[in-house]
């Protein structure tokens, strides 16, 4: 079991996440975690590029996972996607490769997550990715894929946390021997800007304090050793040198099972990410354009391809 580091900044925060993967990596970190939507593709290949010149790791040692941008609607656009995306992290293969959404998210009216797993497939057969898998997908969208395909996905990246425990979707993927990477698994104990909603529990909460108490850790690390012991990767993000240190420091203790349930009553069944409430998809398809504009406005011309 491990822990992973994502790179998901504002994009205004771009430019600060090479040096904040790069304190990653040294704190202890091996999974990283990005997205071509998140427009740190070519930040990660900086960092890498860093961290294995200074002999700090080796490549190997790695392990770099991404997303297809939204653009990728069918199968013949996944190989160039992956083959761009390889081209910005300076890699020659990345060791997973997810669908980020089960549904077109740009307006295309050509979408098929189904033709995009194929293409996936390719991409896997040409060695540009050791690993297939999936992102926000549902049992029902998984369905799909595992009836009409002879890959298992290796991984379903999911919002997971004490307010959004996910259960049920989790429970699935893991009968099905599908690793579960979990994001935002702070849920709302943090700030989140595209959610105003405020439900507990916080950072003193009672309970919890009493947890780090009694573990003789933080509660940050209470909340993120929390997913772990449910068999799920914990997708955690910072820039703060001292946050980080302690989000990988969550192996020396195992909480106990009834503290587990505990932390399950915390569940209310909402998201920080809310991407499949109704309406948001369309939200997300008619804000588009700025992503377009924002790569034009900076000349992130790495970017301009799959946009």
């Amino acid at each position: 079991m491990a822990t992973g580091y994502r790179l998901m900044p504002s994009y205004d925060d771009r430019f600060s996440m090479c040096q904040a993967t790069i304190n990653a990596i040294e704190a202890g970190y091996r999974h990283i975690d990005t997205a071509f939507i998140y427009l740190t593709e070519d930040i990660v290949g900086k960092a890498i590029a860093n961290v294995t010149r200074r002999g700090i790791v080796k490549r190997k040692d790695l392990y770099i996972s991404t997303k297809l941008p939204y653009s990728v609607v069918n199968r013949a656009g996944v190989v160039p996607a992956v083959k761009n995306a390889l081209k910005r992290l300076q890699l020659d293969y990345v060791d997973l490769c997810l669908i980020h959404q089960p549904v077109d998210m740009v307006g295309s009216k050509d979408y098929d997550n189904l033709e995009i797993w194929r293409g996936l497939e390719d991409a896997k057969r040409l060695c540009l990715t050791r690993s297939i898998g999936l992102s926000n997908f549902n049992s029902t969208f998984m369905t799909r894929i595992l009836a009409n395909s002879d890959t298992v996905p290796a991984v379903n990246q999911l919002e997971t946390n004490p307010t959004y425990a996910n259960l049920e979707t989790v429970a699935y993927c893991q009968s099905l021997n599908i690793v579960v990477t979990g994001y935002a698994p702070f849920g709302f104990l943090v700030p989140r800007t595209l959610n105003d909603l405020s439900l507990p529990p916080t950072f003193d909460d009672p309970f919890l304090v009493g947890l780090a108490r009694k573990y003789a850790v933080n509660v940050s690390q209470i909340v993120l050793r929390y997913p772990v012991e449910r068999g799920i990767i914990p997708i955690a993000k910072s820039s703060n040198i001292d946050h980080i240190k302690q989000n990988v420091d969550i192996f020396g203790f195992t909480i106990d099972p009834e503290d587990i349930l505990r932390i399950n009553q915390f569940d209310r069944n909402v998201k920080v990410y809310r991407i499949d409430y109704p309406g948001l998809f369309q939200f997300v398809r008619d804000n588009y354009p700025f992503v377009r504009r924002y790569v034009r406005r900076n000349n992130l011309r790495q970017y301009i391809d799959d946009l």
